[in-house]
C-alpha cells in the first residue's frame, strides 16, 4: 500500500483472499477507510467478473462461487474503465511479468477491458515465481508481482 500506484489510485480492484493466497483483508478494509473505491470481482456463470463496488466488508460480501467471498448482485456494477489499480491473485508467476491463474481465465478476459495503462498487480509468494510460466496469446502482462521478499516491476524491464 506504500507504492505510488496505490496512492495514486481512486478506485481499486482487489480480491478478497481464499485459501492459501496472500491476506488481503486489511489492504481491502484500509482501502475503504483512505476513501478510496474498493472494486471486487464476482465470478459470474459465463466466466466474466463482474466488477461490484463494496462499502462494508460485512454488510456487503457473501460466499460466491468457490466458496470465494464475494460482493452481492444486489450492488452496483462499475465501469472496468473507472479502475485505477488493479490487484489479482494468481497460482504461479515469473520474472517476465507472466502469471498462471486458476484456470478460469476470469481475469485474462478482464483485463482486456481495463484502460491500457491500469497497473494490474499480481500479489503472491516467493515460492510461487518460477522460470516460466505456461502462457497463452490471450495472457495479460502484469505490472508488478509484489511477494513477501520483494517488488518485481516489469515496467522498468521494458514489459507491460
Amino acid at each position: 500500500m506504500d507504492l505510488p500506484e496505490f496512492h495514486l489510485a481512486q478506485t481499486v480492484m482487489l480480491f478478497l483472499n481464499f485459501r492459501d493466497e496472500v491476506e488481503t483483508t486489511a489492504m481491502a478494509e484500509a482501502t475503504i477507510a483512505g476513501k478510496k473505491k474498493l472494486v471486487l470481482p464476482r465470478c459470474s456463470p459465463h466466466g466474466i467478473l463482474l466488477p461490484i463496488e463494496v462499502r462494508d466488508l460485512i454488510q456487503d460480501i457473501e460466499p460466491g462461487t468457490y466458496g470465494i467471498r464475494e460482493p452481492k448482485l444486489t450492488l452496483g456494477l462499475l465501469e472496468p474503465s473507472e479502475i485505477d489499480l488493479m490487484i489479482v491473485p494468481g497460482s504461479g508467476f515469473d520474472l517476465q511479468g507472466n502469471r498462471l491463474g486458476y484456470g478460469g481465465g476470469y481475469y485474462d478476459r478482464f483485463f482486456m477491458l481495463l484502460n491500457p495503462l491500469t497497473p494490474r498487480i499480481a500479489l503472491g509468494f516467493e515460492c510461487q515465481v518460477i522460470e516460466q510460466v505456461p502462457i497463452d496469446k490471450h495472457d495479460a502482462i502484469m505490472t508488478m508481482l509484489i511477494t513477501e521478499k520483494k517488488v518485481y516491476n516489469f515496467t522498468t524491464l521494458g514489459i507491460q
